[in-house]
This record gives C-alpha cells, sequence and structure tokens, in this order.
C-alpha cells in the first residue's frame, strides 16, 4: 500500500486532491501539512488525517511517505519537489507545475537522478467528456481534426479571489491556460509549432492578464485557437471547445451546461430542438444538420480526474516503472504559456520548433 502525504491545506486539497485520495483503495493518507494551525485542526478533523505538521521537513523526516502530492501555490512548486525527492518520495505537482522553464528542468533532472517520478495534475484530459473524444477521434469515425476553438467567458478577474490567485499579475493563461493549451495536444496528439498571442488592458485598474487570445500553429496544417475573457459580462462558459474534423464537429462544454434552443437545420430542411442539462458537462457530435450527446460528466469531475490520473502514476509505479513524461510534457506547456506572454510582449509570433521540421 503507498503511503500518501499532502503538501497545502487549501481549496485544492479540500476539493480535490483530500476526495480523491480517499476513493483509492491502495493507498493510505499518512500526514499532511500547512503553515496554518487552524487549517490542520479545520482539515484534519474533517478528513480524518492521522499526522498534521507546520513544515513539510518535519513531515518528511518522520513519517517517510512513498509519494507526496504538492497542493500548495505554484511559486512554492519548485522548492516542495526538489525537498519530496530528496527525501526519496515520489511527487504529485498541482498545476501549474512550475514557474519557468528552467524550474522544471531543475525538477525533472533530479527526479531522474534519483530515480523517482514526478507526475502534474493536469487532469481534464481524464475527464470523462474528454477521454471518451479523444477515443472517438483515435478511431477515426469522424476523420482527422484540423482546427480548435476554445474559448472561457465569466467576470472573475483577480479581485474576485480570495487566496493567493488575488496577487497574481500572469492570471489567465499562467495559472488557468495550462488545461486548454493540455487539451489542445492531447487531441492533436502533438506540441504546437507557434503560438501569437495578445493580452489587452482594456481596464486601468487590472494589471492582469484578463484577457489573452491566442493562435497556435500546429503539424500537418492544423490550427488552434484560445480566447479567455475574464472580464465578460455575458453569461458564464467556463470552457468550451469545438473540434472540426473532416466528417464531424465536435462541442465540448465543461462547467455545467443548461441550455435549451432551437436552430434552422439549412442541411434538413427543418428547425432541430436541442437541449442540454448537466452539472458537469457534455460532448456533442455535429453533423449532417443533426447534434447528438456523446459522453455527459453527471458531476462536477474534476476530483474523479484527478484520481484517475493518480491511479494511473501508481499504476506505474507497481509495474516497476518510473516515467517522468508526464513532468516532461508539463515542461513543454510552461513552454508554451512563457511563448505565449513573449509572443504578447513583443508583439511577435513566436517559433517553438524549427518551421519546415
Amino acid at each position: 500500500m503507498f503511503r500518501i502525504a499532502i503538501f497545502g491545506l487549501g481549496g485544492v486539497a479540500e476539493q480535490i486532491h483530500l476526495p480523491a485520495v480517499a476513493s483509492l483503495s491502495e493507498i493510505k493518507l499518512v500526514a499532511a501539512c500547512d503553515p496554518a494551525a487552524a487549517r490542520r485542526e479545520e482539515m484534519g478533523r474533517r478528513f480524518g488525517i492521522p499526522a498534521l505538521y507546520a513544515a513539510p521537513e518535519v513531515l518528511l523526516s518522520q513519517e517517510r511517505p512513498d509519494l507526496v502530492i504538492v497542493a500548495t501555490p505554484p511559486d512554492s512548486h519548485r522548492d516542495l519537489c526538489l525537498l519530496a525527492l530528496a527525501h526519496g518520495a515520489h511527487v504529485l505537482c498541482e498545476k501549474p507545475f512550475v514557474r519557468s522553464v528552467s524550474e522544471a528542468d531543475e525538477v525533472i533532472a533530479e527526479a531522474e537522478r534519483r530515480g523517482l517520478m514526478v507526475g502534474v495534475n493536469n487532469q481534464y484530459r481524464f475527464l470523462k467528456i474528454y477521454r471518451l473524444t479523444k477515443e472517438q477521434l483515435a478511431s477515426q469515425v469522424y476523420g482527422q481534426p484540423f482546427l480548435i476553438q476554445c474559448w472561457q467567458q465569466m467576470f472573475h478577474p483577480p479581485t474576485q479571489e480570495k487566496n493567493w490567485r488575488a496577487q497574481l499579475t500572469e492570471y489567465t493563461l499562467y495559472e488557468f491556460g495550462t488545461h486548454p493549451l493540455d487539451l489542445m495536444c492531447f487531441f492533436f496528439n502533438a506540441l504546437p509549432m507557434s503560438i501569437s498571442a495578445h493580452t489587452p488592458h482594456p481596464r486601468s485598474d487590472l494589471e492582469a492578464d484578463v484577457i489573452v487570445q491566442a493562435t497556435l500553429r500546429f503539424p500537418n496544417e492544423r490550427l488552434a485557437t484560445l480566447l479567455c475573457n475574464r472580464i465578460s459580462h455575458a453569461p458564464e462558459r467556463y470552457l468550451e471547445m469545438r473540434i472540426d474534423c473532416e466528417k464531424a464537429s465536435l462541442r465540448l462544454s465543461f462547467g455545467g451546461v443548461a441550455r435549451a434552443a432551437v436552430d434552422w437545420s439549412r442541411v434538413l430542411g427543418r428547425p432541430i430542438g436541442r437541449f442540454s442539462l448537466t452539472k458537469g458537462g457534455e460532448a456533442r457530435v455535429e453533423a449532417g444538420g443533426r447534434s447528438r450527446v456523446i459522453a455527459r460528466e453527471r458531476t462536477e469531475g474534476r476530483m474523479t480526474a484527478t484520481a484517475l490520473l493518480l491511479q494511473k502514476l501508481l499504476d506505474t509505479l507497481e509495474n516497476g516503472t518510473v516515467s517522468n513524461d508526464q513532468a516532461r510534457h508539463a515542461r513543454e506547456l510552461m513552454r508554451i504559456v512563457r511563448a505565449g506572454y513573449e509572443s504578447a510582449r513583443t508583439g511577435e509570433t513566436v517559433w517553438l520548433q524549427t518551421p519546415g521540421t
């Protein structure tokens, strides 16, 4: 049985990691740490955590866990990952992985040197609506995907935050952007060749990137776009995606769907109705003037997706394999994010791969 410890008892631990750990029978939560005594007491009581510590160094020395979940703000990820590795523990780190490509290289090199594994919780690809969509794409039933559009609209600038996110100036692309960027790579099964991004600042009172528009070129003449708007007064759309393929289009909605519509189908020559009501999200296939659901997420889903990701890491370890491919991919996602900010700053396209390779 794997012995698990958690660094950080904030919202992501409460809502995602602690329930995910509790759902897996082959692991045992042995300890957690958080600098706030009141938070330690509350989470320890609610989740029955056997041992609670203020400092991660003391936890590691006393408990010797097999794997540490790093669920702290991202500016601490590099140091805590290295600390856990130095004590012989594998790591599952929250996203964004680290602050820079150089920090990612440092953590990966240390894990490789010690024969340990680092995973990163880019868990959206493990959500049902995205997993089943990927299976459909792999089956070639819709032909090859050639265009992905992602968008988000909500009114949630950093001033609405009540935690460490309130202080971020690299807010939307850095803190949230790795999710849609990871899904683009997941569905195209490739890394982008280039990124051209814009982060306008229409409100003088907000320094953060509350609007992000990016265009990414992928190999084989494929394209993806991203538009995140955190100061929109329109109805909230947490994450919408459309994947256009040779034979059909796919519409993926995450974050709860309550939608009823009647549209005129020019192909069918008559109106068609559509009704969606689900707490988590749904994936639809659209072709020939018709639309049908291929997957629904009945609940919010991120906890279950994180449990699946954690299970995959544990299965790898049980098989005697140590792979840092997840961390390497997270490193590439951070490279895309950093290139996006560079493009926004300079007004130039940033090439991630040499054109023509």
